[in-house]
């Protein structure tokens, strides 16, 4: 039997992100005979899914973070770590701005297949995004491929021109929908571990980050608390605003009625146990999370910066965030008396479930 092709994924760490669940989720469903998936990551500590990884059969590689001030460096430290490794004749980069810079790298060592993945479109004028931009502009001949996880993340990343030209392709953020359908047994189990009873039960799945945009998220949770005193959110996720928000949660008088259950593995059990689904991010690509959320068809309010491949039900309700919290929490409450039914005919219909995604790529990496 011939060796695998291995394929260099380029990270920043294989923790539980949205991104990251994403990719091991591709990775669970690939052919392994055929293609094997190795980790460059960002980071020199270990991440939550390094163990699977390894047992999976990849292979993982440390490395510094990656520094705007010295962007200029990034092509020639990816160009030295290539040239050490030649057998890896595909470089998959999944860094938004940085994939140019990294694929330079890899362009100059030689590698034939060059894929940049843009994962998010960024907006607003602050001086990040500003710099972002910049970056993201640098090295464009790089890539021999162009990915992106919607079209509004296409264009931020390869120009509105590369877009309309077709020199780059959307790829469904596909999901192990199975595993998020809803379950009355599992939501029975799960309330109660987390000694919930008859609580409306809000729920975000998100990096305690600004652009999660968790302030706004807390105000219209007070205005569904002050209808509906026996109300909790639960937020699943960490970050570095986790004691910023404890202390808005205790400014609120919502200390009680907030839970910070941190990076959590049980996702489809929260999902399930869950009432509604409140995402009112700045900007995403496409959230992964406003994905599995339908895959347990649960109602879901998201912000309408969002792209708009995510919405594929009506159980998704976009909404701006310029609109009043109140606005935002009379509409949450609305939800509260339609029924859960099992979603996978719709993933399977729209094409977003993992396992026909791994097999595209599959074919894609060997073909090509």
């Amino acid at each position: 039997m011939s060796q695998a092709l291995r394929v260099l994924q380029v990270v920043t760490q294989m923790n539980r992100g949205g991104m990251e669940n994403r990719l091991m989720d591709i990775y669970r469903n690939l052919d392994r005979d055929r293609v094997q998936f190795d980790f460059y990551t960002l980071r020199s500590a270990p991440g939550q899914f390094d163990e699977e990884i390894r047992s999976l059969g990849g292979k993982i590689y440390y490395g510094k973070p990656l520094s705007a001030p010295r962007f200029f460096e990034i092509p020639g430290r990816f160009e030295a770590f290539f040239r050490l490794h030649p057998e890896y004749t595909v470089c998959h980069a999944h860094l938004n701005q940085w994939c140019n810079l990294i694929l330079e790298g890899a362009r100059r060592a030689g590698v034939p297949m060059r894929i940049a993945h843009a994962r998010t479109a960024l907006s607003g004028r602050g001086t990040a995004v500003r710099v972002k931009n910049f970056i993201a502009r640098r090295a464009r001949r790089a890539p021999t491929h162009r990915f992106a996880v919607s079209e509004k993340a296409a264009r931020w990343l390869y120009g509105d021109a590369a877009f309309e030209k077709g020199l780059c392709e959307v790829w469904p953020n596909a999901i192990d929908s199975k595993k998020f359908l809803y379950d009355p047994a599992l939501r029975a189990k799960t309330r109660a571990a987390l000694s919930l009873t008859d609580e409306y039960t809000v729920l975000h799945v998100g990096n305690l980050r600004r652009v999660k945009n968790h302030d706004f998220l807390f105000r219209v949770f007070e205005q569904i608390e002050q209808r509906e005193k026996n109300s909790v959110l639960l937020l699943a996720g960490q970050g570095e605003r986790e004691g910023e928000l404890k202390e808005l949660a205790r400014t609120l008088g919502l200390s009680d009625k907030i839970r910070f259950l941190l990076s959590r593995d049980d996702i489809p059990a929260l999902l399930s146990a869950a009432d509604v689904f409140v995402f009112p991010s700045f900007y995403e690509g496409l959230p992964g999370a406003v994905l599995e959320a339908q895959a347990a068809d649960l109602p879901c309010f998201i912000s309408d910066t969002i792209a708009h491949e995510v919405v594929l039900s009506e159980r998704v309700r976009p909404m701006s965030i310029d609109a009043s919290a109140k606005t935002w929490a009379d509409a949450v409450l609305l939800t509260r008396t339609r029924a859960r039914e099992d979603a996978y005919d719709l993933f399977c219909r729209t094409g977003y479930d993992v396992a026909a995604l791994a097999q595209r790529l599959l074919e894609f990496y060997t073909e090509m």
